[in-house]
């Protein structure tokens, strides 16, 4: 059975939030820094490549085309390079869900919840690829006349490999997705349940977003 945009970016969600689970826990468990680090770089590398697929199902099911030099890419980078360049705006949006205010449901009636962006979490197509090319300097092994140890590597790029891992965890664990003219909201880790979720959302007559 051939399934719907919602179902395929629900899927993408759930394999993210299962490496993003291994970074944290990688994080703080106890073993070898540069092991556990480089660990956490591969896994990290397949979040923003899952990213961007995510902008991918999004872009073909809302303008109904994906740009040439991005279909059947797996390059993160050429991906948002491509969408980029052409003006297209997909990413996730960073938001939370929250009953809506009185002033709200005057406003809009029949409105029950809001999804309120958080502008703080945001990243921008330039600030993912460089967290990715960031995780580059993992794929490979410490070529000793460059470097003189892995101890040495990793105290001069850890910080930074964490930082950015945390940036991206910020930045898709709770988010709205337009996907072909329909909004959904996604989250990662459900209060309730521990669940991933993507929720299809319904608009009242009159409906207006919330920045």
């Amino acid at each position: 059975m051939t399934k719907v945009p919602g179902e395929i970016y629900a899927d993408l969600m759930q394999v993210i939030r299962r490496r993003l689970d291994t970074i944290r826990i990688l994080q703080t468990m106890q073993g070898d820094e540069f092991s556990r680090t480089e660990s956490a770089a591969f896994q990290g590398r397949k979040v923003i490549e899952g990213i961007a697929f995510a902008c991918l199902v999004a872009t073909e099911n809302g303008i109904k085309q994906v740009p040439r030099d991005a279909k059947g890419q797996w390059n993160a980078e050429k991906v948002f390079e491509s969408l980029k360049k052409k003006g297209i705006s997909t990413l996730p949006s960073p938001s939370i869900m929250r009953n809506a205010t009185e002033e709200e449901r005057r406003e809009n009636p029949g409105l029950s919840v809001t999804i309120e962006g958080v502008p703080p979490r945001r990243l921008s197509h330039d600030e993912l690829i460089v967290s990715y090319q960031h995780t580059h300097r993992w794929l490979h092994e410490i070529n000793p006349y460059v470097e003189p140890d892995h101890v040495a590597f990793c105290a001069k790029n850890a910080a930074t490999l964490w930082q950015d891992m945390a940036k991206v965890d910020q930045f898709i664990d709770k988010h709205f997705i337009s996907i072909g003219g329909h909004g959904f909201f996604c989250v990662l880790r459900d209060n309730l349940d521990g669940q991933t979720k993507v929720q299809a959302l319904s608009r009242p007559p009159g409906w207006r977003p919330s920045p």
